[in-house]
């Protein structure tokens, strides 16, 4: 594809000018009765341009703020882009919140609006009074009689008869206030301007060669920073198709990947494994010469990228992708949070183009990719053009804390001074991130820095390097380490939290016959985690585990609140396994 001119421009100029230029394009697809149905890049800007009039005849003004609260769908983005018409600034709500942290939001950023869809409107017609800025309530689909908010076409039709001009949008302008997902806590309102969004999105365009006939799946929540850029806003930029997949049900993404012909997917690690777990499973169950012909396929593919470097698996596999409904598919994304190396490897073998990378909500997010062509599958890849990285601060394996600067990088946290000052320092950005780079420049992550447990020799360990480690087995669901204390001992040693996979217990039940009890689970489990961590240094050995039946408490993006663990309290919902491990 040619080459989009975005530097420079504010995201209402980048709309404006994709609409000239892809006008009659299908933009997005949509699931309504029995199918997809398309808009195209005209009736988009259209659309967005009608809210902004509305906004601004209900009385917005130049920033102020106006939430948007829906499922992923087309109505969800023509409402962050009218806000942006008027001349307000977006603050997107996550879908899976509940109403105490929506109006905390909503209060600490002063909304004025909010542009909901029908199903979350209930709560907010009976809590309404006790969000003194909220002016207005506007409803994307149509209203009962008596409800408190308005409807979208309402809205339009207060703009159609809108007189007044529309303020210009700088790129230096204030675009979206995005609040954190909290894992550690009370979330903080990220201030992104158009410009930092703009440039992400540019970055994006030149690490990745896009192509005419391109659709983005999208399947991640839209409201967080990922998907808002990445899986909106870059393909608004380059004339880029979205289909909005009807479910996350891992048969009906497959069904909206084959019928649509979609081409990029962009996930998080969780969505990858499950897939991945789910050709092995469908592997697992072909009769016998067809498991052996696909063990002896793989190992050929491997064989020939490690000696050539090759993409072998792309013929290879043709079949098996064709089979599996994902031949149209020809590159995975995967961020939000560190994804295993040996998944990655796998799909890269089986004919898949499949990158990670690496960002923040606080660098709107992007900030390092990792080259289609020159990938590295444990790496989360090289900057961003715009971009600079640093390692600061570093030990004597060279892993410290990854500082980052560019024009991505966001305004600040809002009305929060003493937060900014913590994460922002003469122009660079302090992710809170420890990783490494090694001679080629790719960068790797070890973990978060406050999450560092220090044994008693003084050692740094990182427990997501632990994690990884156990999650590996198919006996466990997902873990979390933690750092414990022993008594009269200065440092800690490594507990593991671990939550068996039912699931698969209930797969081995069903073929053998066997039920396991409670206490057969407790001892296997802590057999895995026994064999596993004996493949680590002595020091990042798990010493004491402990098993819970439950799932931890995730974010929207999947990543657990380990804040809910606090180390000087018993875990939540916790069974103690026998001790030491």
């Amino acid at each position: 594809m040619n080459k989009v001119p975005l530097k420079g421009k504010s995201l209402v100029d980048v709309l404006n000018q994709s609409s000239d230029l892809f006008g009659e394009r299908a933009f997005m697809k949509s699931f309504s009765g029995d199918r997809f149905v398309d808009m195209t890049f005209k009736e988009f800007a259209d659309k967005s341009l009608s809210i902004g009039k509305g906004l601004a005849a209900l009385g917005l003004q130049k920033g102020d703020r106006v939430g948007v609260l829906s499922e992923n769908r087309p109505d969800w983005g023509v409402s962050y882009m009218g806000v942006l018409f008027a001349g307000g600034i977006n603050v997107p709500l996550d879908a899976l919140l509940k109403l105490p942290s929506w109006s905390f939001i909503l209060r600490n950023s002063g909304c004025r609006m909010l542009l909901i869809s029908k199903g979350f409107l209930p709560e907010f017609e009976l809590a309404v009074d006790d969000l003194p800025d909220l002016r207005y309530m506007i409803c994307m689909d149509n209203v009962e009689s008596g409800s408190r908010a308005m409807s979208l076409q309402d809205l339009i039709r207060k703009g159609s008869v809108y007189k007044g001009a529309l303020p210009k949008a700088r790129p230096s302008d204030t675009a979206s206030i995005l609040y954190t997902s909290g894992t550690t806590g009370q979330a903080k309102g990220v201030m992104l301007s158009h410009e930092n969004i703009v440039a992400d999105v540019d970055n994006m365009t030149q690490m990745i060669d896009f192509v005419e006939g391109d659709n983005f799946l999208s399947v991640l929540p839209i409201h967080h920073a990922f998907e808002c850029t990445c899986g909106f806003l870059t393909p608004m930029s380059w004339g880029i198709t979205i289909t909005y997949a009807r479910g996350l049900a891992s048969k009906q993404i497959i069904e909206d990947i084959r019928n649509n012909r979609a081409t990029i997917l962009l996930g998080v690690p969780l969505l990858y494994e499950k897939m991945h777990a789910g050709i092995f499973r469908a592997i697992a169950k072909k009769p016998p010469f067809t498991r052996i012909v696909f063990k002896a396929s793989y190992s050929v593919a491997k064989l020939l990228s490690n000696v050539f470097s090759a993409e072998p698996g792309k013929r290879i596999f043709k079949g098996l992708r064709e089979k599996a409904g994902l031949a149209s598919l020809r590159l995975m994304v995967s961020g939000g949070a560190p994804m295993p190396p040996d998944i990655a490897r796998t799909f890269n073998l089986l004919g898949f183009r499949f990158i990670q990378g690496y960002g923040l909500s606080e660098s709107a997010p992007v900030l390092t990719l990792n080259p289609v062509d020159k990938h590295k599958d444990a790496s989360i890849g090289l900057p961003v053009p715009d971009a600079q990285l640093k390692i600061i601060d570093r030990d004597s394996r060279g892993i410290g804390q990854i500082v980052a600067r560019g024009p991505m990088i966001m305004q600040g946290y809002y009305n929060n001074p003493e937060a900014t000052a913590e994460v922002l320092k003469d122009g660079w950005l302090y992710t809170g991130d420890s990783g490494w780079v090694d001679e080629d420049g790719y960068y790797y992550i070890a973990g978060r820095v406050k999450n560092v447990v220090v044994t008693p020799a003084g050692k740094n360990v990182y427990p997501e390097e632990i994690e990884s480690e156990l999650n590996k087995s198919p006996y466990i669901l997902e873990s979390l380490v933690l750092g414990r204390a022993p008594e009269g001992m200065r440092g800690e040693e490594i507990e593991a939290i671990v939550v068996p996979d039912q699931e698969y217990f209930n797969n081995l039940t069903t073929e053998t016959g066997h039920n396991f009890t409670s206490e057969e689970i407790e001892k296997i489990i802590t057999s895995e985690v026994q064999r596993l961590s004996s493949g680590l240094a002595e020091f990042k050995r798990v010493k004491y585990v402990q098993i819970r039946l439950e799932e931890f408490e995730k974010t929207s993006t999947r990543k657990i609140k380990r804040y809910l663990f606090n180390r000087k309290a018993e875990p939540i919902n916790v069974r103690n396994g026998k001790g030491r491990a």
